[in-house]
């Protein structure tokens, strides 16, 4: 390189050297900074609340279902009728019901006549005057044709039985005296009989009573009644048609005491009590909410399939309405708003103030017009405010909407109508 060009070479350096130190120079020798909006921590009341969408229900209620293909008989009730306990609604077919009680009522009769025969037979034996047809097994012709014994037939004793088997002992023939009981062991014998055929008498009759009851039971199944005092608010029978099995029969309500019933995720379910207080917003009660209490909160979470295929546990929560206008009704949509948790005097920023890394919350203050990323603790939170129970003090300025370009450090210069410190 020729000495003429090496000297021009130089001199562009310096030059543009030059250019970016006239620069530096004149913007204040500073690095670019980035324009922020900012809002101040201060000291607040907040009240902690948890919103969710439900459907209004009557607290109590009664369906009727069946469980069972079968035949509906009669209708007794239409939509809107008012019910009373013990009002019959529906009446199933029971051509087969009344069959099956009246075969367990016979069965009751006749398992009756056969206690009354084996006590009287009982009875007789236990007088002394037992009647003539009763035989004694192994006896003579003459003890048989005498009217002064007892003919009552009685088992043979296993000595005796063993005996005659191996041809030792046989009444018949005579070639051994026949062994004969006497007629005291004979009677003692057939009253022992009597006796156990008494209580199975008396057994088989309340086997038969127990199934007459079963009968009746299932009969009187078939006859549907109201168990509250209500509303007919759902009709699905109709008579001499097959019942359904997909909807119930019958839904009966009282609407005198409606509740809403609602479903809430993991996170704001933690946060919900048996008897938080409730504001109830809908379309039809117009700007004036209504007010209710959560009166159930379920024990457990139901997993739910969404539209995408993701599963969703949810935690169903029910609300008790007070003041309930006319024009509300089982099955309209309310929105509630319910107050979870509330403190005064608190230390509060906004919430889009806050920033998640690695499970830790944190803030970017501004101190001397640089970033200060700061971790904070908190606490309860509405639809605006974040209360920080550690990490400020009243009078911090902290960044609202953190972006990925900000860093600690960083200097920044506050947006028009920022508090600036």
């Amino acid at each position: 390189m020729s000495r003429k060009k090496w000297i021009w070479g130089i001199s562009a350096l310096l030059i543009v050297l030059g250019v970016s130190l006239s620069a530096w120079w004149f913007g204040g020798g500073k690095a670019a900074e980035v324009k922020v909006k900012t809002a101040a921590a201060e000291n607040s009341s907040i009240q902690q609340e948890v919103y969710a969408s439900g459907t209004v229900t009557p607290v109590n209620q009664q369906q009727v279902t069946v469980v069972a293909p079968s035949k509906i008989s009669q209708v007794y009730v239409k939509v809107g009728d008012a019910v009373k306990p013990g009002k019959v609604l529906v009446q199933m077919d029971t051509t087969l019901a009344d069959a099956q009680v009246a075969q367990a009522r016979a069965g009751v009769n006749t398992a009756q006549t056969n206690l009354t025969a084996a006590q009287r037979t009982l009875d007789t034996l236990k007088s002394g005057s037992a009647p003539s047809e009763f035989a004694f097994a192994g006896t003579s012709s003459q003890a048989q044709g005498s009217s002064s014994i007892p003919t009552v037939e009685i088992p043979m004793n296993m000595e005796v039985s063993r005996a005659m088997s191996m041809g030792r002992v046989s009444g018949l023939t005579g070639d051994v005296p026949a062994i004969v009981p006497s007629a005291e062991a004979q009677t003692g014998s057939a009253l022992q009989q009597a006796e156990t055929a008494v209580s199975q008498a008396k057994a088989m009759l309340q086997q038969a009573q127990e199934g007459l009851k079963v009968a009746q039971a299932q009969r009187a199944q078939n006859v549907y009644t109201a168990s509250i005092a209500g509303t007919v608010l759902e009709l699905n029978a109709q008579s001499e048609s097959m019942a359904s099995l997909q909807s119930p029969l019958i839904t009966i309500g009282d609407l005198s005491k409606l509740q809403v019933t609602a479903e809430l995720n993991e996170v704001d379910a933690g946060k919900v009590q048996s008897g938080q207080k409730v504001k109830v917003t809908s379309k039809v009660v117009g700007n004036t909410p209504l007010t209710g209490a959560v009166s159930e909160v379920s024990p457990q979470a139901a997993s739910k399939v969404s539209l995408q295929g993701n599963t969703t546990p949810l935690v169903g929560i029910k609300v008790d309405l007070q003041n309930i206008p006319a024009e509300l009704k089982p099955g309209y949509t309310v929105d509630l708003n319910i107050a979870t948790a509330a403190k005064n005097n608190v230390l509060a920023i906004p919430s889009e103030a806050l920033f998640q890394e690695s499970g830790k919350n944190y803030v970017f203050r501004v101190v001397n017009k640089k970033l200060a990323k700061t971790e904070v603790n908190i606490g309860i939170a509405n639809e605006t405010l974040q209360e920080i129970t550690s990490g400020l003090k009243e009078g911090d300025i902290v960044v609202l909407n953190p972006t990925a370009q900000l860093a600690n450090g960083l200097p920044v210069q506050l947006d028009t109508g920022s508090v600036s410190r």
